[in-house]
């Protein structure tokens, strides 16, 4: 998905993950790999509003984000002409 830039793939893969306990599949760190190319990819694809929904939903509860995806999210936010709300997301 990340390669392809394919966000409603991403979407379609996280819904089948979401999926009873398919989740259990994979083990914590690839969870985490996981959670973090898909936020990534919601940085690069989504609208600032989506992103940072998932990014409330997301952070702490599922992943951690790591340095690139802070990167990624401060991108979305310069992008987005958005950088008033650093403070809420920090």
């Amino acid at each position: 998905c990340c390669d392809l830039k394919d966000i409603k793939l991403a979407y379609q893969l996280n819904k089948a993950l979401e999926k009873g306990d398919n989740w259990k599949f994979l083990d914590v760190d690839r969870l985490n790999g996981y959670w973090s190319k898909f936020f990534s990819l919601l940085c690069m694809m989504e609208q600032i509003e989506v992103v940072l929904k998932w990014y409330k939903e997301m952070s702490s509860s599922l992943f951690y984000p790591t340095p690139k995806n802070i990167l990624d999210l401060l991108q979305a936010l310069d992008a987005a002409d958005q950088l008033e709300v650093i403070p809420s997301v920090w």
